[in-house]
């Protein structure tokens, strides 16, 4: 059997929806991102080795398959192309032996694309096969420690991620697919959707060929996205990265009040810059920034959205909209996944805001640094940082 090249789409400009951190071939389809299933397959066929042309964002692949013992062959990541002469290639757009569908070149056949993913994959299950998760019903498949109440109902089929909740008087099916650790409140209704993993539904909510994770909320036939800001209808489960310690919140708690007393001595009688920052998908505040004085006390109402539990002390630097706009890619889903703080690695460095040329690598050092090595350089000069008075005005 010859060795196998597969080559990722870069298909990240077009995913205006979701704005998904993982590129397209980590994309969840049930259980695993599509990339398991290619492997599986390479296994079932006896590939000797298997090499991955991944343009988008590949250290990410990289990363993913350095988390999985996966198999004992060789997996080479390749971040340019050509490089797989004399192997036999696949362009992973589907799964496995899928017949050709559609090209993929806008923001709703992409969606698409995912969705009838899911649909194939669930198709192609058999009781007969060895999956972790087992046939709860005819057509209706369930993950380890998935429950749902006796008075719910399934149409078949539909799956149902592992440790996920379905509550009482629910409607799951057909075509409903539950991520892993997801939470249905009661009376929910969910058929052609996808929610994914680690999502609230709230009660008397309906999806119907929708996708929702976390707070947001994305329509396939559309192509939009929409964040929902009310908890009692979507939210994400679990902390966000922003999510500050309970020493953090009380640390900031005290000292907020006293600093701004002094910013605003300080600033005799000129008010505070305020701006609109996001600082993750579903979460917008508008931060006030004194004129004058050192870090501590031109960011000193900053610490206010420490104390609500909104931001860390210590972590990236927050941004606007335009800010996150004018990332690529693979920029934003590192830094989309990292804290938000008051005081950041690149006020070490002098660049005080995200409009700054250098502000962004030093982000990206801090967000992505495997073991944590740019949060704590940034914390062990922490007092440094906040005692520094910008030069910029």
């Amino acid at each position: 059997m010859k060795p196998w090249h597969l080559i990722a789409p870069d298909w990240a400009l077009l995913d205006t929806v979701w704005r998904s951190p993982q590129p397209f071939i980590l994309w969840p389809v049930c259980e695993k991102p599509l990339l398991s299933y290619w492997l599986d397959e390479a296994v079932r066929r006896g590939v000797p080795s298997v090499s991955i042309e991944a343009l988008d964002r590949p250290h990410l692949v990289r990363q993913w398959l350095d988390q999985r013992d996966m198999w004992s062959r060789s997996i080479e990541v390749h971040s340019k192309p050509g490089a797989g002469d004399g192997r036999e290639c696949f362009a992973v757009t589907g799964l496995p032996e899928e017949p050709v569908t559609a090209p993929v070149e806008s923001a709703k056949t992409l969606m698409l694309r995912w969705y009838d993913m899911q649909v194939v994959a669930l198709k192609r299950r058999s009781s007969g096969m060895v999956h972790l998760d087992h046939e709860y019903r005819p057509g209706i498949w369930f993950g380890p420690g998935a429950r749902a109440a006796e008075d719910v109902v399934f149409s078949p089929p539909c799956w149902v991620g592992s440790h996920a909740s379905i509550g009482s008087g629910c409607r799951v099916g057909p075509h409903a697919f539950i991520g892993s650790g997801v939470y249905l409140d009661n009376d929910v209704e969910i058929s052609e959707s996808v929610v994914c993993a680690d999502t609230y539904v709230g009660a008397h909510t309906s999806l119907k060929r929708l996708a929702a994770q976390g707070g947001l909320l994305m329509d396939f036939d559309r192509a939009v996205g929409v964040e929902i800001v009310d908890n009692f209808v979507l939210a994400p489960l679990g902390e966000t990265p922003s999510s500050p310690s309970l020493r953090e919140r009380l640390l900031a708690a005290l000292v907020t009040v006293p600093l701004e007393w002094i910013a605003r001595i300080a600033a005799r009688g000129v008010k505070p810059a305020e701006f609109a920052a996001r600082l993750s998908r579903s979460q917008s505040v508008r931060l006030r920034t004194y004129p004058v004085g050192p870090l501590c006390l031109r960011r000193a109402a900053w610490l206010r959205e420490v104390a609500a539990g909104k931001m860390r002390i210590v972590g990236v630097l927050p941004r606007t909209d335009a800010d996150w706009g004018s990332l690529s890619p693979e920029m934003r889903s590192a830094l989309e996944q990292a804290a938000t703080g008051v005081f950041s690695l690149s006020d070490l460095y002098g660049c005080h805001s995200p409009e700054q040329p250098d502000e962004c690598l030093h982000a990206m050092f801090q967000a992505g640094s495997a073991d944590g090595a740019g949060e704590r350089l940034a914390k062990k000069f922490l007092l440094k940082i906040t005692m520094t008075t910008p030069a910029d005005p």
